[in-house]
């Protein structure tokens, strides 16, 4: 049984079998290892930029497509189209900056920028989370998962290898590429013969050069010159200093762009298969990393450290997902729009519900206005007959285990879920979706319901000619304060992380992201307070000149 599973349907820790009255108990929180909310907002968070940079650690892997008529760009020093795998990008400001001057400042040969279209629609795989950041701290975790069984620090930069050997791996499953984030996003493009076809490939000019020595290394200038189809190596430090205004100036056109996929829906151009959708925060799967989650934060959570058992389950269910037809067969649920409508309804309203509780300057009017905000999100499922017995409700009473407003806790509970819970074909996928929903819309209207219960039992209602203290109501709502405050930690959306203050027209609001880093050292988590790119806030940068630094 669920550690916390309203409906008892599926599993993730094993607890003994509850009662209906246990599921059904407004007092009773989630389980501590249960992994529900974090499914719910990793699945409505794919393709998403802002969510996926402030947790760079990926937990999902997604069969996708790359619809017929979409552009990819490739930035380049060299005029001949790879015939190796290589990297394409889905804005061009994110190959424009690949796209450097090669030669010397006299001789400025320009860069070239190859632009694809996809003929007939592309088979991708997603990784989730800034799976193209190469830090040591987990981003790249589930494709080393996937191609060594363990992540591989020593293979960290080695991006070449584990392209080439990607594709080798999806050939048999007929993959054209795989999607990975970074301050954009880019697809490791594994054919470039194979199902796309060249709109254009320009010499475009560049005022940024940078010779072989730097944009390569000292020890990488002879293979740039004699590799028939060169790959650009990673750079050993980041970034060659001092930063030429100009270059920085192309990091944040890129950054700027990335934002546009900031939130739902994300990346429209890419068409996700969530009906086979892989979570390794799915405890059923993937035990092994239960423990290894256990008292860290979400920043800390990786997919480094899973047990070979684990592993084999991965590659078992990918070759399954990639090779039956049973998968054409799944429902036709928009799980995406079905996660977005609860964010939706509750997202705003919970930080409205949190200030009015928190700026408090008349503690009877802060009541009454946070009683009526709790009454309009419930108001859809208050029940004419939900109401409480006479007792009076006086501080020497025992706790109100609330039981008249339980019919009201499972409506709100249940309305969105139920006839998807109904339907007969759900693969384990949507089933594991299906789980993760109720579990965070029931967390959500149980405290909602037992905080607009007490409301009525202290009288809180016209009908109620009940008197209380000024100390009373204070302590109520700073019990209320508690338990909001804790449901939107457990919670956790990225919505609500936001610039300290609006920024300028002049400016954007800017999450932290790689490559825009000066320190790349692993570090461990007690260290965090001193490395800033492990837990990034977001900031205000500048979009124009002068710029003020992006690099953290």
């Amino acid at each position: 049984m669920l550690s916390f599973t309203p409906l008892g349907r599926t599993s993730q820790v094993y607890l003994p079998l509850e009662s209906d009255t246990d599921i059904w108990n407004l007092h009773k929180a989630p389980f501590e290892n249960a992994t529900s909310h974090l499914i719910f907002d990793t699945i409505n968070s794919l393709l998403q930029h802002w969510t996926n940079t402030r947790y760079r650690n990926g937990h999902t892997i997604v069969p996708a497509t790359l619809p017929a008529g979409t552009i990819l760009y490739h930035g380049t020093y060299s005029n001949r189209i790879p015939i190796n795998p290589e990297w394409v990008a889905s804005d061009t400001e994110h190959a424009r900056y690949f796209c450097l001057g090669h030669g010397t400042t006299d001789n400025n040969r320009g860069c070239w920028q190859l632009t694809l279209v996809a003929k007939s629609p592309l088979k991708i795989l997603y990784f989730d989370g800034s799976s193209a950041a190469k830090l040591e701290d987990g981003p790249i975790d589930t494709q080393d998962i996937l191609l060594w069984g363990k992540s591989r620090p020593d293979m960290l930069l080695a991006e070449n290898i584990r392209i080439r050997k990607l594709c080798d791996w999806g050939r048999k499953y007929g993959i054209h590429g795989f999607l990975r984030m970074q301050a954009g996003f880019e697809i490791m493009l594994c054919d470039f013969f194979k199902d796309v076809e060249v709109v254009s490939f320009l010499n475009l000019a560049t005022d940024i050069v940078l010779p072989p020595d730097i944009l390569l290394g000292p020890s990488n200038v002879s293979k740039y010159e004699t590799l028939e189809d060169p790959l650009l190596p990673q750079p050993t430090s980041w970034p060659p200093l001092p930063i030429p205004e100009n270059l920085l100036g192309m990091a944040v056109d890129m950054v700027e762009v990335g934002t546009w996929h900031n939130y739902y829906p994300g990346d429209t151009r890419v068409r996700l298969d969530l009906s086979r959708a892989i979570s390794f925060y799915d405890t059923d799967s993937f035990p092994s990393l239960v423990p290894l989650r256990h008292g860290k934060e979400r920043w800390y959570h990786r997919v480094d450290g899973i047990s070979t058992k684990d592993v084999q389950t991965l590659r078992n269910r990918l070759d399954e997902i990639l090779t039956e037809d049973q998968w054409e067969h799944a429902t036709s649920v928009d799980w995406r729009a079905q996660f977005h409508v609860i964010t939706n309804r509750y997202s705003e309203r919970l930080e409205i519900l949190r200030y009015m509780i928190t700026n408090i300057t008349d503690t009877q009017r802060a009541a009454d206005r946070a009683f009526d905000q709790l009454r309009k999100l419930l108001s859809p499922y208050r029940l004419h007959t939900a109401v409480p017995d006479n007792t009076p409700y006086t501080s020497a009473r025992k706790i109100s285990n609330h039981s008249w407003a339980v019919p009201v806790f499972k409506l709100c509970a249940t309305t969105h879920t139920d006839y998807l819970a109904k339907l007969p074909n759900l693969t384990p996928s949507e089933k594991m979706m299906l789980s993760a929903m109720e579990d965070v819309n029931k967390e959500i209207c149980r405290v909602l319901v037992k905080l607009w219960a007490e409301g009525i039992e202290w009288g809180l209602v016209p009908w109620k000619d009940v008197a209380r203290s000024g100390y009373e109501l204070r302590k109520l709502l700073d019990g209320w304060k508690v338990e909001v405050d804790m449901l939107m930690k457990w919670l956790d959306w990225s919505v609500w992380a936001r610039c300290p203050e609006p920024c300028g027209p002049e400016e954007m609001c800017y999450m932290p992201t790689w490559p825009f880093f000066t320190d790349l050292s692993p570090t461990s988590p007690n260290e965090s307070e001193a490395r800033p790119r492990l837990r990034p806030q977001p900031r205000c940068v500048r979009k124009f000149p002068p710029y003020n630094d992006i690099f953290t």
